[in-house]
């Protein structure tokens, strides 16, 4: 797997990050998402950079944990839909032998 350098800018600050080729694209999104996260909350707050990098990993950790709950709900229904399916299905087939 080769690797590049990709330079990325986070609150005016340029990072050059070693990363697999194919995924530079994707680190430079995760960058600008980042950046755009963290200048939400430092302008709305007046904090320094510190607290604002907290504050913002804290609201990206809370979304990514609450979608990591809901995929799992989903699953759940998923596997509740197939189940039902499935009944309906031999309900059906037994109802066809009796005809």
């Amino acid at each position: 797997m080769a690797k590049e350098t990709t330079t990325v800018k986070i609150l005016g600050v340029s990072y050059k990050i070693a990363c697999p080729t194919e995924e530079s694209e994707e680190v430079k999104k995760a960058a600008v998402f980042l950046d755009n996260k963290l200048n939400e909350v430092k302008k709305g707050s007046g904090l320094d950079e510190k607290r604002v990098a907290i504050i913002t990993a804290l609201n990206i950790s809370n979304e990514y944990l609450k979608n990591l709950s809901n995929g799992v709900s989903d699953e759940a229904t998923s596997e509740s839909l197939e189940n039902l399916t499935l009944k309906v299905k031999q309900q059906l087939e037994s109802l066809s032998f009796k005809a």
